[in-house]
């Protein structure tokens, strides 16, 4: 995670290629429930918040966002999952690449598959 240093922010720690706002959700929505193979991301709560359950094969936590100057980066091989929004939640995606499908790994089993292997892209 990141956050601001005495009301000066740190930078994103990649060139953006992409920005999506995930907005609309209600407290029992999900989303994200994946991971990407190249793809490094930040996650912002410019308004609102929810949980981020993160798993990285071996360790589960989860990590609360709910204020616009904190984010947190994932790293490729980390599943995600976007839960227990607040009522007006704008929730920022960062990007380092553009979208592309063949970067999504959407089946947990075949991601615990590539983390137990070490087999990566």
């Amino acid at each position: 995670m990141f956050q601001s240093n005495r009301g000066k922010p740190k930078s994103v720690p990649f060139l953006m290629k992409r920005v999506l706002a995930i907005i609309g959700m209600r407290g029992k929505d999900a989303r994200g429930a994946h991971t990407h193979h190249k793809t490094n991301q930040v996650l912002v709560a410019i308004n609102g918040g929810c949980t981020v359950d993160l798993d990285d094969g071996k360790r589960k936590r989860s990590i609360e966002l709910h204020t616009p100057n904190r984010g947190l980066v994932l790293y490729p091989y980390v599943w995600h999952v976007m839960r227990n929004f607040k009522s007006g939640t704008i929730l920022l995606s960062l990007t380092d690449r553009k979208y592309s499908e063949k970067d999504y790994i959407r089946d947990y089993n075949k991601f615990l598959m590539y983390v137990k292997r070490g087999k990566r892209k």
